[in-house]
This record gives structure tokens, C-alpha cells and sequence, in this order.
């Protein structure tokens, strides 16, 4: 391969615009210039056919899950980026990092908007590549501006840098070939959270499966298979697929068989998990004889999907439940974010007592805080060296892990996160608890290793999934599931390939 100057940058957060936490750019972990390169060990993975690439890195943000980013910080970084990416000129290829649903308080389109700079600065020449999560946004506009992407085949995300590898290996052959490949877009009319479209289940299992034989049976590049970002109201949230070839048919023809796939399939996709309903469900289904611990899903604060985390329905009705009592059930809540309280039984100490209230400080728009005469009983070391992320809290049969602020409970290599830093992860020793709870939504890896049994319990919060309980005001509608009866126009829009 002949000398390529190959810039690296990425925006990487999903934001709920209906959980009421906001965020600013702290909130991010920021790499810079070359520290972001052994983030990027393109050789160790994919060989010699990165020989003769310099790789120029810029700024990258990841910022995993949360409510709005402010504007201004959003701003600050797109300043910060473009300023770096000036820097570097020229480029013949650029490789993004995104995740795809990326919310900036009052304004929609964040991808869009960022991607559009880094186009801007790089001109028209250089072949843009992304990598995505497949609960992301991949709108027409976006599809435009790249030349390249590539999404997660995998949810839960096993496949986080295999998704990675594939971006930069399709830019690799782009540059070898010196023209752009055809691209084939599909927006699907269907909005689905990830809870309902696993691949470890069908239908997403067949679905999703479907990619690999339909590259090979229409010679095709790439074909990626969004679902979308469920919990955020703009008009580009949807489904999407695009397929990148270099012939024009069978672009065509792999899009639209992989959108109608996913079309037909949509009123089969229901939560993934083989026992969910209301709280009081999971309650009953934990003292029934569940095989134990059971893990419940608190899915309505999902801070994996970026859910305030400090929603107190789950606490409330558990801390009052006389079967659990009768039933001498030991609970555990392996996060609830509440700074002052965590502070406080920071101060008080091992063997200390705080009284008080926990919970619902940001969001309490469901259920107030919980009262308790709480004894402190340790204290838990986040996973990257920051010292203190949870503080282990106890009353009666009932357990509590409060956190500063929202991070999920997964276990240190969780396979589904290998790339992903997200400071204050805290993990402990279930074993000895009867129910634990955890705000997610379909349960990871090491969650399910750890699990005797599960269960999804449907919650309110900002990322319910019960979808008629939010209030979607901008999403393009018709769209599935809020809309059942109307056609779907599936038919791609092409763009056409072309000379470098």
C-alpha cells in the first residue's frame, strides 16, 4: 500500500432527551493528539495492511450514556477538534469513532452537525469512515456526508472493536482502490429499543445474521443494520440500513433485502429476557422460588442508556414490601445516584449510621427519596483507579449502593464493553444477596454469569419501555411501534460512486 495520512477523531455518547440530567464536557473522557494512539493498535489487530499509514489522531470524547449534553460544551468540542484537525492537513482518509444518538440540549442533529465540521476541514477528497453502535442514528443527512460506516452486529456489544476493525479495513480498500464504493440508504420506519432487539434471541437473532450471507450473495463492501436510539425525541431516530458497493445493483438490491428482513420482522421483536413485566411482578417472581440470586432489571433507569439513575420506584416499593420481608429476601441495589448522601456515609464511615433520605435528587418525578437509618458497611473502588465510586449502605434486609454519579454495575472485562472507560463502574460479590438490581436494560455478560435467574422489570424513567408513556413530539412519524398501520416505503436511495 502506498504513504496514507489517516486522521483519527471521535464522538462518542448516547443521550436520553427525556431523562432530566444534563451534562457538560467533563463528563467526557478526552484523549488527545498521540496519548489516543495506543487506544488505536491498528497493527496488533489488522496486520500489514496498515504499512505505509500514518495515523494523525485529533481529539477523541467518549462519554457513554447520559441525559443532554449542554451546548456549550458540545461547541467547545467541535472548536477543540476542528482546531486539531486543521493541524494535521493534509488527509487522505479519516477514521471516526462515534456512537450515533448524541443529544445537545435544544438542538438536534449532533452527529450531523460534527461530522459536517470535520468534512468541512478535510475537504472533499478525503474518504471518511465511521464506526458506529448500532443504537444509533444513521439519518440520510449523515449518510451523505461520509463515504464509509460500519455498526455493531452484536447486542449486546460484543463486538465493539471486531466494528472498529471494519471501518478502517473498508477505508484501507477504499484508498487502495482510489474511488468511492456506491452507497444504498434505507430509512426503516421502525423505533425500537435494544431491550426487544437482541441478537441473542429471535427474531433479532436471524435478523441480524442476515448481513454476512447477504454481503457474500450480492458481492457487496459493507451492510450495516441500524435499529436506532429509542429514547430521544428528534426527527432523525430510526431504523436504517446502508450497504456500500462497488456495483450499483447490488447495493440496490442487499439494502432492500436487509430493510424488508427488518421490516417484517418488527412485531415479532419483544423483550429479550424470558420473564418481565411491572415491579410487583418482579417481586412475585423473586419470592416464587427463582432460582437465586435473580437479577431484576430496573429498566426505566437505564444508565447504560442514559437514565438519571437515582429513580426511586424500584427502592420504594421494595424497602415496603411485607412479602419480601415474610420472605426474608436480602436485596441488593447495586447503584442509586445520590452525591450528598454518598459524601455523608463517606463521612460517617465504616459502622457508621446516616439518617436519612436517598435518592430522587435529579428525577423525582416518580417516587421522592427513600427514608432509612442506613449503616455504612464498605466502600467500593471504581475500576480505573479513581478511588471511591460507591459506598455500600444497608437497612434491615435491604441493601444500597450509592454512587456519585451514574455508572453501571459491570464486572472488570465484561466482554461487552472492552473500549468503552466509563470512570465510576463499580462491581461487587452478589453471592450472597437473594435480588439484585441493576439499572440497565438487558443484562450483560458478566451480570448473567453472575445471575441464577433474571428478570426485566418495565419501570418508569428516561428510558422506559413502555414507549406510550413518553411524549415524542419531533420523531418522523409514521413510525413503529407509536404508528401500526401504514406502509413503509423501503425502497434505498442511492448515491452514486465515485473517482477520488
Amino acid at each position: 500500500m502506498s504513504e496514507r495520512r489517516i486522521a483519527i477523531a471521535g464522538l462518542h455518547s448516547e443521550q436520553s432527551t427525556f431523562s432530566l440530567r444534563t451534562v457538560d464536557e467533563s463528563f467526557y473522557a478526552i484523549t488527545r493528539g498521540e496519548e489516543m494512539l495506543p487506544q488505536y493498535n491498528f497493527r496488533a489487530r489488522l496486520g500489514d495492511i496498515v504499512d505505509g499509514v500514518t495515523w494523525l489522531p485529533a481529539v477523541r470524547a467518549m462519554g457513554a450514556a447520559s441525559g443532554p449534553l449542554l451546548p456549550e460544551s458540545f461547541d467547545a468540542i467541535l472548536a477543540e477538534t476542528r482546531t486539531a484537525l486543521e493541524t494535521g492537513l493534509p488527509y487522505d482518509g479519516v477514521y471516526l469513532e462515534m456512537h450515533g444518538a448524541a443529544n445537545v440540549l435544544g438542538r438536534q442533529h449532533a452527529e450531523e452537525t460534527y461530522v459536517a465540521m470535520v468534512r468541512e476541514v478535510v475537504g472533499p477528497d478525503a474518504v471518511i469512515s465511521l464506526s458506529m453502535d448500532t443504537h444509533g442514528n444513521f439519518s440520510e443527512e449523515l449518510m451523505r456526508l461520509v463515504d464509509l460506516a460500519a455498526c455493531h452486529r452484536h447486542a449486546p456489544h460484543i463486538d465493539n472493536l471486531d466494528t472498529r476493525d471494519r471501518a478502517v479495513r473498508n477505508l484501507l480498500e477504499t484508498l487502495e482502490r482510489g474511488t468511492r464504493p456506491y452507497k444504498a440508504w434505507v430509512r426503516v420506519p421502525v423505533l425500537l429499543p435494544g431491550e426487544r432487539t437482541s441478537t441473542v434471541v429471535e427474531p433479532g437473532a436471524t435478523v441480524f445474521a442476515r448481513q454476512l450471507p447477504l454481503i457474500e450473495q450480492h458481492g457487496v463492501l459493507d451492510a450495516a443494520l441500524w435499529v436506532g436510539f429509542a429514547w430521544a425525541d428528534e426527527d432523525r431516530n430510526a431504523a436504517a440500513v446502508l450497504v456500500t458497493s462497488w456495483e450499483r445493483e447490488s447495493a440496490v438490491a442487499c439494502a432492500r433485502a436487509l430493510a424488508e428482513a427488518y421490516w417484517d420482522a418488527r412485531e415479532e421483536f419483544v423483550i429479550v429476557v424470558d420473564h418481565s413485566g411491572d415491579w410487583d411482578a418482579a417481586l412475585d417472581f423473586v419470592v416464587s422460588g427463582a432460582k437465586r440470586p435473580v437479577f431484576v432489571s430496573d429498566s426505566g433507569d437505564n444508565v447504560r442508556a442514559g437514565a438519571s439513575g437515582d429513580v426511586t420506584v424500584a427502592l420504594h416499593a421494595t424497602v415496603g414490601s411485607p412479602a419480601l420481608q415474610a420472605a426474608g429476601v436480602r436485596s441488593l441495589f447495586a447503584g442509586l445516584v445520590d452525591a450528598d448522601a454518598f459524601a455523608a456515609a463517606q463521612a460517617a464511615g465504616i459502622g457508621g449510621v446516616i439518617e436519612r433520605s436517598i435518592g430522587a435528587c435529579l428525577d423525582f418525578r416518580y417516587a421522592p427519596a427513600v427514608p432509612g437509618r442506613w449503616t455504612v458497611e464498605g466502600f467500593i473502588e471504581g475500576q480505573y483507579g479513581e478511588g471511591t465510586a460507591g459506598v455500600l449502605v444497608r437497612d434491615g434486609l435491604v441493601s444500597v449502593v450509592i454512587q456519585r454519579t451514574a455508572a453501571p454495575f459491570i464486572a472488570p472485562g465484561d466482554p461487552s464493553s472492552p473500549a468503552l472507560r466509563w470512570e465510576g463502574c463499580i462491581h461487587l460479590d452478589t453471592s450472597g444477596y437473594d435480588m439484585v438490581v441493576v439499572k440497565n436494560g438487558y443484562q450483560f455478560p458478566s451480570q448473567l454469569a453472575a445471575a441464577g435467574s433474571s428478570f426485566m422489570a418495565i419501570t418508569p424513567g428516561g428510558t422506559d419501555l413502555d414507549m406510550s408513556r413518553l411524549r415524542f413530539q419531533n420523531v418522523w412519524r409514521p413510525v413503529f411501534p407509536l404508528d401500526a398501520e401504514f406502509a413503509a416505503d423501503l425502497e434505498p436511495i442511492l448515491v452514486e460512486g465515485a473517482a477520488r
